[in-house]
Protein backbone atom coordinates (compact mmCIF):
# COMPACT_ATOMS: atom_id res chain seq x y z
CA UNK A 1 0.00 0.00 0.00
CA UNK A 2 2.73 2.41 0.99
CA UNK A 3 4.67 1.42 -2.09
CA UNK A 4 1.70 2.23 -4.36
CA UNK A 5 1.26 5.62 -2.69
CA UNK A 6 4.92 6.39 -3.17
CA UNK A 7 4.58 5.46 -6.85
CA UNK A 8 1.61 7.80 -7.31
CA UNK A 9 3.43 10.65 -5.61
CA UNK A 10 6.40 10.09 -7.85
CA UNK A 11 4.17 10.63 -10.89
CA UNK A 12 3.07 14.14 -9.81
CA UNK A 13 4.74 16.83 -11.91
CA UNK A 14 6.26 19.40 -9.59
CA UNK A 15 6.54 23.03 -10.68
CA UNK A 16 7.44 26.18 -8.85
CA UNK A 17 4.54 28.52 -8.10
CA UNK A 18 6.11 31.96 -7.83
CA UNK A 19 5.03 35.54 -8.38
CA UNK A 20 5.88 35.57 -12.09
CA UNK A 21 3.54 32.65 -12.78
CA UNK A 22 0.56 34.46 -11.22
CA UNK A 23 1.61 37.75 -12.80
CA UNK A 24 1.53 36.19 -16.28
CA UNK A 25 -1.85 34.60 -15.57
CA UNK A 26 -3.09 37.98 -14.42
CA UNK A 27 -1.82 39.68 -17.57
CA UNK A 28 -3.60 37.11 -19.73
CA UNK A 29 -6.88 37.82 -17.93
CA UNK A 30 -6.23 41.56 -18.15
CA UNK A 31 -5.80 41.43 -21.92
CA UNK A 32 -9.09 39.52 -22.16
CA UNK A 33 -10.84 42.24 -20.16
CA UNK A 34 -11.51 39.93 -17.20
CA UNK A 35 -10.39 42.43 -14.56
CA UNK A 36 -11.73 40.57 -11.53
CA UNK A 37 -9.75 37.46 -12.39
CA UNK A 38 -6.73 39.60 -13.22
CA UNK A 39 -6.95 41.24 -9.81
CA UNK A 40 -7.11 37.84 -8.13
CA UNK A 41 -3.93 36.64 -9.84
CA UNK A 42 -2.06 39.88 -9.15
CA UNK A 43 -3.00 39.60 -5.47
CA UNK A 44 -1.36 36.17 -5.46
CA UNK A 45 1.72 37.52 -7.22
CA UNK A 46 2.07 40.38 -4.71
CA UNK A 47 1.89 37.88 -1.84
CA UNK A 48 5.11 36.34 -3.19
CA UNK A 49 6.82 39.71 -3.65
CA UNK A 50 5.06 42.62 -1.91
CA UNK A 51 7.57 45.18 -3.22
CA UNK A 52 7.67 44.23 -6.91
CA UNK A 53 7.10 47.54 -8.68
CA UNK A 54 5.75 45.93 -11.87
CA UNK A 55 3.21 43.91 -9.90
CA UNK A 56 2.04 46.90 -7.89
CA UNK A 57 1.71 49.24 -10.89
CA UNK A 58 -0.24 46.71 -12.90
CA UNK A 59 -2.52 45.97 -9.97
CA UNK A 60 -3.12 49.71 -9.52
CA UNK A 61 -4.16 49.91 -13.18
CA UNK A 62 -6.54 46.96 -12.76
CA UNK A 63 -8.07 48.52 -9.65
CA UNK A 64 -8.72 51.73 -11.59
CA UNK A 65 -10.56 49.72 -14.25
CA UNK A 66 -12.64 48.23 -11.44
CA UNK A 67 -13.30 51.78 -10.14
CA UNK A 68 -11.51 51.10 -6.85
CA UNK A 69 -9.60 54.34 -7.08
CA UNK A 70 -8.68 54.69 -3.40
CA UNK A 71 -6.88 51.34 -3.22
CA UNK A 72 -5.26 52.01 -6.58
CA UNK A 73 -3.86 55.28 -5.21
CA UNK A 74 -2.46 53.56 -2.13
CA UNK A 75 -0.46 51.19 -4.33
CA UNK A 76 0.76 54.01 -6.60
CA UNK A 77 1.91 56.09 -3.63
CA UNK A 78 3.75 53.10 -2.20
CA UNK A 79 5.62 52.71 -5.48
CA UNK A 80 6.60 56.32 -6.12
CA UNK A 81 7.10 57.51 -2.52
CA UNK A 82 8.58 54.37 -0.92
CA UNK A 83 10.03 52.03 -3.54
CA UNK A 84 11.17 53.86 -6.68
CA UNK A 85 10.76 57.60 -7.23
CA UNK A 86 11.79 57.16 -10.88
CA UNK A 87 8.46 55.52 -11.76
CA UNK A 88 7.02 58.94 -12.55
CA UNK A 89 4.04 57.61 -14.54
CA UNK A 90 2.49 57.01 -11.13
CA UNK A 91 1.84 60.75 -10.80
CA UNK A 92 -0.25 60.73 -13.98
CA UNK A 93 -2.20 57.68 -12.84
CA UNK A 94 -2.77 59.28 -9.43
CA UNK A 95 -4.13 62.40 -11.11
CA UNK A 96 -6.62 60.35 -13.15
CA UNK A 97 -7.82 58.49 -10.08
CA UNK A 98 -8.30 61.70 -8.09
CA UNK A 99 -10.19 63.20 -11.00
CA UNK A 100 -12.60 60.27 -11.12
CA UNK A 101 -13.10 60.62 -7.38
CA UNK A 102 -14.03 64.27 -7.87
CA UNK A 103 -10.99 65.47 -5.90
CA UNK A 104 -9.97 67.97 -8.54
CA UNK A 105 -7.42 69.98 -6.58
CA UNK A 106 -5.50 66.82 -5.62
CA UNK A 107 -5.68 65.71 -9.25
CA UNK A 108 -4.32 69.06 -10.40
CA UNK A 109 -1.45 68.85 -7.89
CA UNK A 110 -0.42 65.40 -9.16
CA UNK A 111 -0.62 66.36 -12.82
CA UNK A 112 1.55 69.42 -12.16
CA UNK A 113 4.17 67.17 -10.55
CA UNK A 114 4.11 64.85 -13.56
CA UNK A 115 4.50 67.66 -16.08
CA UNK A 116 7.34 69.11 -14.00
CA UNK A 117 9.39 65.91 -13.69
CA UNK A 118 8.42 64.50 -17.13
CA UNK A 119 7.95 67.43 -19.54
CA UNK A 120 8.42 65.00 -22.46
CA UNK A 121 6.99 61.91 -20.81
CA UNK A 122 4.90 59.12 -22.30
CA UNK A 123 1.65 60.73 -21.18
CA UNK A 124 2.64 64.35 -21.90
CA UNK A 125 -0.22 65.13 -24.30
CA UNK A 126 -2.83 63.39 -22.16
CA UNK A 127 -1.47 65.17 -19.08
CA UNK A 128 -1.68 68.58 -20.75
CA UNK A 129 -5.29 67.90 -21.78
CA UNK A 130 -6.14 66.77 -18.26
CA UNK A 131 -4.45 69.84 -16.77
CA UNK A 132 -6.52 72.19 -18.93
CA UNK A 133 -9.69 70.31 -18.14
CA UNK A 134 -9.06 70.31 -14.39
CA UNK A 135 -8.26 74.01 -14.41
CA UNK A 136 -11.51 74.70 -16.25
CA UNK A 137 -13.56 72.51 -13.90
CA UNK A 138 -12.16 74.21 -10.81
CA UNK A 139 -13.01 77.64 -12.24
CA UNK A 140 -16.59 76.53 -12.95
CA UNK A 141 -16.97 75.30 -9.37
CA UNK A 142 -16.11 78.74 -7.94
CA UNK A 143 -19.45 80.20 -6.94
CA UNK A 144 -22.76 78.81 -8.18
CA UNK A 145 -24.85 81.95 -7.70
CA UNK A 146 -25.28 83.03 -11.29
CA UNK A 147 -28.39 85.08 -12.08
CA UNK A 148 -28.05 84.44 -15.82
CA UNK A 149 -28.61 80.70 -15.35
CA UNK A 150 -32.39 81.17 -15.57
CA UNK A 151 -32.06 82.86 -18.95
CA UNK A 152 -29.82 80.05 -20.13
CA UNK A 153 -32.37 77.46 -19.02
CA UNK A 154 -35.04 79.23 -21.09
CA UNK A 155 -32.75 79.00 -24.09
CA UNK A 156 -32.02 75.35 -23.46
CA UNK A 157 -35.74 74.51 -23.31
CA UNK A 158 -36.37 76.47 -26.52
CA UNK A 159 -33.55 74.52 -28.17
CA UNK A 160 -35.04 71.20 -27.02
CA UNK A 161 -38.43 72.17 -28.44
CA UNK A 162 -36.90 73.11 -31.78
CA UNK A 163 -37.54 76.85 -31.36
CA UNK A 164 -34.11 77.81 -32.61
CA UNK A 165 -34.69 81.54 -33.16
CA UNK A 166 -35.94 81.89 -29.61
CA UNK A 167 -33.01 79.84 -28.31
CA UNK A 168 -30.52 82.10 -30.10
CA UNK A 169 -32.16 85.14 -28.52
CA UNK A 170 -31.82 83.72 -24.97
CA UNK A 171 -28.26 82.50 -25.41
CA UNK A 172 -27.10 85.83 -26.86
CA UNK A 173 -28.65 87.61 -23.88
CA UNK A 174 -26.74 85.34 -21.49
CA UNK A 175 -23.47 85.94 -23.33
CA UNK A 176 -24.02 89.69 -23.24
CA UNK A 177 -24.46 89.53 -19.45
CA UNK A 178 -21.74 86.95 -18.84
CA UNK A 179 -19.26 86.54 -21.74
CA UNK A 180 -17.35 83.78 -19.95
CA UNK A 181 -20.38 81.50 -19.52
CA UNK A 182 -19.18 78.98 -22.10
CA UNK A 183 -22.22 76.69 -21.86
CA UNK A 184 -24.30 79.42 -23.50
CA UNK A 185 -21.74 79.78 -26.31
CA UNK A 186 -21.82 76.01 -26.89
CA UNK A 187 -25.60 75.89 -27.01
CA UNK A 188 -25.66 78.95 -29.24
CA UNK A 189 -23.50 77.08 -31.75
CA UNK A 190 -25.96 74.15 -31.74
CA UNK A 191 -28.92 76.50 -32.25
CA UNK A 192 -27.22 78.22 -35.18
CA UNK A 193 -26.24 74.92 -36.80
CA UNK A 194 -29.77 73.56 -36.38
CA UNK A 195 -31.02 76.62 -38.28
CA UNK A 196 -28.61 75.88 -41.12
CA UNK A 197 -26.33 78.79 -40.19
CA UNK A 198 -23.00 76.95 -40.09
CA UNK A 199 -20.95 80.16 -40.31
CA UNK A 200 -22.24 81.55 -37.01
CA UNK A 201 -22.19 78.05 -35.51
CA UNK A 202 -18.46 77.68 -36.17
CA UNK A 203 -17.81 81.22 -34.95
CA UNK A 204 -19.44 80.37 -31.61
CA UNK A 205 -17.37 77.18 -31.28
CA UNK A 206 -14.15 79.04 -32.05
CA UNK A 207 -14.87 81.62 -29.35
CA UNK A 208 -15.18 78.82 -26.80
CA UNK A 209 -11.99 77.07 -27.89
CA UNK A 210 -10.04 80.33 -27.80
CA UNK A 211 -10.89 80.63 -24.11
CA UNK A 212 -10.72 76.91 -23.30
CA UNK A 213 -8.93 74.76 -25.93
CA UNK A 214 -9.93 71.55 -24.14
CA UNK A 215 -13.63 72.32 -23.75
CA UNK A 216 -15.36 68.97 -24.27
CA UNK A 217 -18.72 70.34 -25.39
CA UNK A 218 -17.15 72.61 -28.00
CA UNK A 219 -14.93 69.85 -29.39
CA UNK A 220 -17.87 67.43 -29.51
CA UNK A 221 -20.02 70.00 -31.31
CA UNK A 222 -17.21 70.62 -33.76
CA UNK A 223 -16.90 66.90 -34.53
CA UNK A 224 -20.65 66.64 -35.10
CA UNK A 225 -20.73 69.69 -37.37
CA UNK A 226 -17.86 68.44 -39.53
CA UNK A 227 -19.44 64.98 -39.72
CA UNK A 228 -22.82 66.32 -40.85
CA UNK A 229 -21.19 68.61 -43.40
CA UNK A 230 -19.14 65.71 -44.80
CA UNK A 231 -15.82 67.45 -44.08
CA UNK A 232 -13.93 64.23 -43.40
CA UNK A 233 -10.42 65.63 -43.02
CA UNK A 234 -11.52 68.17 -40.42
CA UNK A 235 -13.69 65.55 -38.72
CA UNK A 236 -10.76 63.16 -38.40
CA UNK A 237 -8.59 65.84 -36.79
CA UNK A 238 -11.19 66.64 -34.14
CA UNK A 239 -11.98 62.95 -33.48
CA UNK A 240 -8.27 62.40 -32.83
CA UNK A 241 -8.43 65.10 -30.16
CA UNK A 242 -11.55 63.51 -28.64
CA UNK A 243 -9.68 60.22 -28.42
CA UNK A 244 -7.18 61.82 -26.04
CA UNK A 245 -9.79 63.22 -23.67
CA UNK A 246 -10.40 61.84 -20.18
CA UNK A 247 -13.74 63.29 -19.04
CA UNK A 248 -14.24 63.76 -15.33
CA UNK A 249 -17.85 64.76 -14.91
CA UNK A 250 -20.52 62.16 -15.75
CA UNK A 251 -22.21 64.73 -18.01
CA UNK A 252 -19.02 65.12 -20.01
CA UNK A 253 -18.76 61.34 -20.41
CA UNK A 254 -22.34 61.34 -21.67
CA UNK A 255 -21.63 64.17 -24.11
CA UNK A 256 -18.62 62.31 -25.47
CA UNK A 257 -20.62 59.09 -25.79
CA UNK A 258 -23.54 60.74 -27.55
CA UNK A 259 -21.16 62.52 -29.92
CA UNK A 260 -19.45 59.28 -30.87
CA UNK A 261 -22.90 57.82 -31.54
CA UNK A 262 -23.88 60.76 -33.75
CA UNK A 263 -20.73 60.40 -35.86
CA UNK A 264 -20.96 56.61 -36.16
CA UNK A 265 -18.23 55.56 -33.69
CA UNK A 266 -20.48 53.00 -31.99
CA UNK A 267 -17.96 51.08 -29.85
CA UNK A 268 -16.62 54.29 -28.32
CA UNK A 269 -20.16 55.57 -27.90
CA UNK A 270 -21.22 52.50 -25.93
CA UNK A 271 -18.05 52.64 -23.82
CA UNK A 272 -18.50 56.28 -22.76
CA UNK A 273 -22.26 56.09 -22.28
CA UNK A 274 -21.72 53.16 -19.93
CA UNK A 275 -19.07 55.13 -18.04
CA UNK A 276 -21.50 58.05 -17.75
CA UNK A 277 -24.22 55.77 -16.43
CA UNK A 278 -21.93 54.18 -13.85
CA UNK A 279 -20.86 57.60 -12.59
CA UNK A 280 -24.41 58.74 -12.04
CA UNK A 281 -25.15 60.94 -15.04
CA UNK A 282 -28.66 62.37 -15.28
CA UNK A 283 -30.46 59.75 -17.37
CA UNK A 284 -33.44 60.93 -19.34
CA UNK A 285 -35.26 59.02 -22.06
CA UNK A 286 -32.98 60.31 -24.81
CA UNK A 287 -29.93 59.07 -22.89
CA UNK A 288 -31.51 55.62 -22.57
CA UNK A 289 -32.19 55.60 -26.30
CA UNK A 290 -28.60 56.56 -27.12
CA UNK A 291 -27.33 53.73 -24.94
CA UNK A 292 -29.83 51.24 -26.39
CA UNK A 293 -28.84 52.13 -29.95
CA UNK A 294 -25.11 51.97 -29.19
CA UNK A 295 -25.57 48.61 -27.44
CA UNK A 296 -27.61 47.27 -30.37
CA UNK A 297 -24.97 48.28 -32.89
CA UNK A 298 -22.29 46.66 -30.75
CA UNK A 299 -24.26 43.39 -30.62
CA UNK A 300 -25.24 43.62 -26.93
CA UNK A 301 -28.95 42.91 -27.32
CA UNK A 302 -29.62 42.36 -23.62
CA UNK A 303 -28.34 45.83 -22.74
CA UNK A 304 -30.10 47.30 -25.77
CA UNK A 305 -33.47 45.88 -24.70
CA UNK A 306 -33.01 47.02 -21.09
CA UNK A 307 -32.22 50.61 -22.05
CA UNK A 308 -34.88 50.70 -24.77
CA UNK A 309 -37.58 49.81 -22.23
CA UNK A 310 -36.47 52.77 -20.14
CA UNK A 311 -36.67 55.12 -23.14
CA UNK A 312 -40.45 54.48 -23.07
CA UNK A 313 -41.08 55.96 -26.53
CA UNK A 314 -39.91 59.41 -25.26
CA UNK A 315 -43.17 59.82 -23.37
CA UNK A 316 -41.73 62.64 -21.22
CA UNK A 317 -40.35 64.61 -24.16
CA UNK A 318 -42.05 67.42 -26.12
CA UNK A 319 -41.56 65.70 -29.48
CA UNK A 320 -43.06 62.67 -31.20
CA UNK A 321 -40.49 59.84 -31.57
CA UNK A 322 -40.71 60.06 -35.36
CA UNK A 323 -39.65 63.72 -35.17
CA UNK A 324 -36.31 62.79 -33.57
CA UNK A 325 -33.54 62.73 -36.19
CA UNK A 326 -31.73 59.77 -34.65
CA UNK A 327 -34.95 57.72 -34.71
CA UNK A 328 -35.44 58.64 -38.36
CA UNK A 329 -31.90 57.54 -39.18
CA UNK A 330 -32.34 54.23 -37.33
CA UNK A 331 -35.60 53.48 -39.14
CA UNK A 332 -33.96 53.73 -42.54
CA UNK A 333 -30.76 51.81 -41.89
CA UNK A 334 -30.09 48.64 -43.86
CA UNK A 335 -31.13 46.33 -40.99
CA UNK A 336 -34.18 48.34 -39.92
CA UNK A 337 -36.64 45.53 -40.63
CA UNK A 338 -34.79 43.29 -38.15
CA UNK A 339 -34.30 45.97 -35.48
CA UNK A 340 -36.53 45.24 -32.48
CA UNK A 341 -36.66 48.95 -31.57
CA UNK A 342 -38.02 49.85 -34.99
CA UNK A 343 -40.69 47.17 -34.77
CA UNK A 344 -41.62 48.35 -31.28
CA UNK A 345 -42.02 51.91 -32.56
CA UNK A 346 -44.21 50.82 -35.47
CA UNK A 347 -46.39 48.57 -33.30
CA UNK A 348 -46.77 51.32 -30.72
CA UNK A 349 -47.75 53.86 -33.37
CA UNK A 350 -50.36 51.54 -34.87
CA UNK A 351 -52.06 51.65 -31.45
CA UNK A 352 -51.73 55.43 -31.21
CA UNK A 353 -54.32 58.15 -31.60
CA UNK A 354 -52.81 60.14 -34.47
CA UNK A 355 -54.31 59.06 -37.80
CA UNK A 356 -51.39 60.38 -39.85
CA UNK A 357 -48.77 58.42 -37.93
CA UNK A 358 -50.91 55.26 -37.89
CA UNK A 359 -51.09 55.40 -41.68
CA UNK A 360 -47.38 56.11 -41.99
CA UNK A 361 -46.66 53.09 -39.77
CA UNK A 362 -48.68 50.84 -42.10
CA UNK A 363 -46.94 52.09 -45.23
CA UNK A 364 -43.58 51.76 -43.50
CA UNK A 365 -44.31 48.17 -42.42
CA UNK A 366 -45.31 47.30 -45.98
CA UNK A 367 -42.22 48.92 -47.51
CA UNK A 368 -39.93 47.05 -45.10
CA UNK A 369 -41.65 43.68 -45.48
CA UNK A 370 -42.75 43.52 -41.85
CA UNK A 371 -45.31 40.82 -42.60
CA UNK A 372 -45.73 39.89 -38.93
CA UNK A 373 -46.64 43.48 -38.02
CA UNK A 374 -49.14 43.72 -40.89
CA UNK A 375 -50.74 40.40 -39.93
CA UNK A 376 -51.09 41.50 -36.31
CA UNK A 377 -52.73 44.75 -37.43
CA UNK A 378 -55.15 42.93 -39.72
CA UNK A 379 -56.22 40.67 -36.84
CA UNK A 380 -56.00 42.76 -33.70
CA UNK A 381 -55.73 46.48 -34.49
CA UNK A 382 -57.93 48.63 -32.24
CA UNK A 383 -58.84 50.88 -35.17
CA UNK A 384 -61.19 49.38 -37.77
CA UNK A 385 -59.62 51.74 -40.31
CA UNK A 386 -56.15 50.28 -39.64
CA UNK A 387 -57.53 46.74 -39.82
CA UNK A 388 -59.02 47.39 -43.26
CA UNK A 389 -55.86 49.08 -44.53
CA UNK A 390 -53.66 46.23 -43.31
CA UNK A 391 -55.91 43.71 -45.07
CA UNK A 392 -55.71 45.74 -48.29
CA UNK A 393 -51.92 45.88 -48.19
CA UNK A 394 -51.62 42.15 -47.43
CA UNK A 395 -54.08 41.33 -50.22
CA UNK A 396 -52.13 43.49 -52.63
CA UNK A 397 -48.91 41.64 -51.78
CA UNK A 398 -50.45 38.19 -52.01
CA UNK A 399 -52.37 38.77 -55.23
CA UNK A 400 -49.71 40.78 -57.01
CA UNK A 401 -52.42 43.22 -58.12
CA UNK A 402 -51.72 46.75 -56.99
CA UNK A 403 -54.27 48.78 -55.08
CA UNK A 404 -54.49 52.03 -57.06
CA UNK A 405 -55.23 54.17 -54.00
CA UNK A 406 -52.34 52.69 -52.03
CA UNK A 407 -50.13 53.34 -55.02
CA UNK A 408 -51.13 57.02 -54.94
CA UNK A 409 -49.53 57.37 -51.50
CA UNK A 410 -46.40 55.58 -52.67
CA UNK A 411 -46.14 58.10 -55.50
CA UNK A 412 -46.60 60.91 -52.99
CA UNK A 413 -43.76 59.53 -50.88
CA UNK A 414 -41.46 59.57 -53.89
CA UNK A 415 -42.47 63.13 -54.83
CA UNK A 416 -41.77 64.20 -51.24
CA UNK A 417 -38.22 62.88 -51.51
CA UNK A 418 -38.73 59.32 -50.30
CA UNK A 419 -40.45 57.72 -47.35
CA UNK A 420 -37.93 59.13 -44.87
CA UNK A 421 -38.75 62.67 -45.97
CA UNK A 422 -42.48 61.93 -46.03
CA UNK A 423 -42.16 60.71 -42.44
CA UNK A 424 -41.18 64.24 -41.43
CA UNK A 425 -44.50 65.52 -42.80
CA UNK A 426 -47.19 63.16 -41.47
CA UNK A 427 -49.97 65.45 -42.72
CA UNK A 428 -49.29 63.99 -46.18
CA UNK A 429 -50.84 60.73 -45.01
CA UNK A 430 -53.86 62.58 -43.64
CA UNK A 431 -54.36 64.29 -47.01
CA UNK A 432 -54.09 60.91 -48.70
CA UNK A 433 -56.80 59.46 -46.44
CA UNK A 434 -59.19 62.03 -47.92
CA UNK A 435 -58.35 60.87 -51.45
CA UNK A 436 -58.73 57.24 -50.40
CA UNK A 437 -62.21 57.95 -49.04
CA UNK A 438 -63.42 59.78 -52.15
CA UNK A 439 -62.08 57.55 -54.94
CA UNK A 440 -62.42 53.91 -55.87
CA UNK A 441 -59.55 51.51 -56.25
CA UNK A 442 -60.43 51.06 -59.92
CA UNK A 443 -59.50 54.64 -60.77
CA UNK A 444 -56.22 54.81 -62.63
CA UNK A 445 -55.16 58.45 -62.37
CA UNK A 446 -52.52 57.66 -59.76
CA UNK A 447 -50.04 60.32 -60.86
CA UNK A 448 -52.71 63.02 -61.15
CA UNK A 449 -53.95 62.49 -57.59
CA UNK A 450 -50.39 62.28 -56.23
CA UNK A 451 -49.48 65.53 -57.97
CA UNK A 452 -52.60 67.26 -56.64
CA UNK A 453 -51.83 66.19 -53.10
CA UNK A 454 -48.23 67.42 -53.30
CA UNK A 455 -49.31 70.73 -54.86
CA UNK A 456 -51.97 71.47 -52.23
CA UNK A 457 -49.66 70.40 -49.41
CA UNK A 458 -46.96 72.79 -50.65
CA UNK A 459 -49.52 75.58 -50.79
CA UNK A 460 -50.71 74.75 -47.28
CA UNK A 461 -47.09 75.01 -46.08
CA UNK A 462 -46.66 78.37 -47.80
CA UNK A 463 -44.20 77.08 -50.40
CA UNK A 464 -44.10 78.70 -53.83
CA UNK A 465 -44.64 76.00 -56.48
CA UNK A 466 -46.16 76.04 -59.95
CA UNK A 467 -48.64 73.54 -61.31
CA UNK A 468 -46.44 73.04 -64.35
CA UNK A 469 -43.42 72.06 -62.26
CA UNK A 470 -45.38 69.68 -60.04
CA UNK A 471 -47.04 68.06 -63.07
CA UNK A 472 -43.65 67.51 -64.72
CA UNK A 473 -42.15 65.99 -61.56
CA UNK A 474 -45.15 63.70 -61.15
CA UNK A 475 -45.22 62.63 -64.79
CA UNK A 476 -48.73 63.90 -65.47
CA UNK A 477 -50.36 66.80 -67.36
CA UNK A 478 -51.38 70.19 -66.04
CA UNK A 479 -54.93 69.42 -67.19
CA UNK A 480 -55.16 66.28 -65.04
CA UNK A 481 -53.48 68.04 -62.13
CA UNK A 482 -55.98 70.91 -62.18
CA UNK A 483 -58.92 68.51 -62.33
CA UNK A 484 -57.74 66.60 -59.25
CA UNK A 485 -56.76 69.81 -57.41
CA UNK A 486 -60.36 71.03 -57.71
CA UNK A 487 -61.83 67.78 -56.38
CA UNK A 488 -59.29 67.37 -53.59
CA UNK A 489 -59.64 71.02 -52.49
CA UNK A 490 -63.39 70.61 -52.11
CA UNK A 491 -62.99 67.35 -50.18
CA UNK A 492 -60.37 68.82 -47.84
CA UNK A 493 -62.52 71.88 -47.10
CA UNK A 494 -65.47 69.63 -46.31
CA UNK A 495 -63.34 67.49 -43.98
CA UNK A 496 -61.88 70.48 -42.16
CA UNK A 497 -65.28 72.15 -41.83
CA UNK A 498 -66.80 69.04 -40.24
CA UNK A 499 -63.84 68.10 -38.03
CA UNK A 500 -64.35 69.11 -34.36
CA UNK A 501 -61.87 71.77 -33.26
Amino acid sequence: MDERNRTKKAQVIDFRRDGDLFYQKGMTSFRKGDFERARHYLDRAIQFNPNAVDYLCRQAEILSELENYELSNRLLKKVVYELDSNVTDCYFLLANNYAYLGEFQDALDEIQIYLTVEPNGTFRHEAEDLYRMLSSELKELEGDERPYVTEHERGRLALEHGHFDEAVHHFKQVIEDEPDFLAAQNNLSIAYFSMGDSVHAFDAVKRVLQKDPGNIHALCNLATFFDQLGQQKERAAVVAVLGRLYPIYPEHCGKLGSTYLLIGEDQKAYQWLNVAEKRGVHRDQVFYYWTALAAYRCGNLESARKHWRRADYFSDKPFHPFKYNKIQDMMFEADASENFMVKDLIRNELKGEEEAYRLFALFYAAAHQMDDVLSESARRAQSSEIKRMAVRIISETQSGVRDANVQIMREVEQLAGGQKEAMKHPELYRFWAVIDAMTTASESDIKGWAAALIYLWNKECGKAVTQKKVAEEAGTTVYRLRKQIHELSCALRTKWDTTPQ
